[in-house]
């Protein structure tokens, strides 16, 4: 698994979070004042699209913390490495 610094990763998360709470804004907007403009069924259609997109989003941000979480526990495990006792 490739390293990523955590700055890198944090920007991620907080990105794929950010897109997760627009799609579900604009899903709940569309099902609150589509029906004005299209039929019934589009509106769902377009809402659940959003709403999918809203969940896919909030589950890569979940998959990327668990994946640097269980990369820092593997390091931690693993103990200093050759260039960790030089520092010391």
């Amino acid at each position: 698994m490739k390293s990523i610094d955590h700055a890198t990763l944090k920007k991620r998360v907080l990105m794929f979070y950010f897109a997760a709470g627009l799609n579900a804004l604009m899903g709940f907007y569309v099902i609150s004042s589509g029906s004005a403009i299209a039929e019934r069924g589009t509106v769902w259609l377009i809402a659940c699209v959003f709403i999918a997109f809203a969940g896919l989003n909030y589950y890569m941000a979940r998959t990327l913390v668990r994946r640097w979480q269980a990369q820092a526990r593997q390091q931690k495990e693993a103990g200093p490495g050759p260039g960790d006792q030089a520092r010391q």
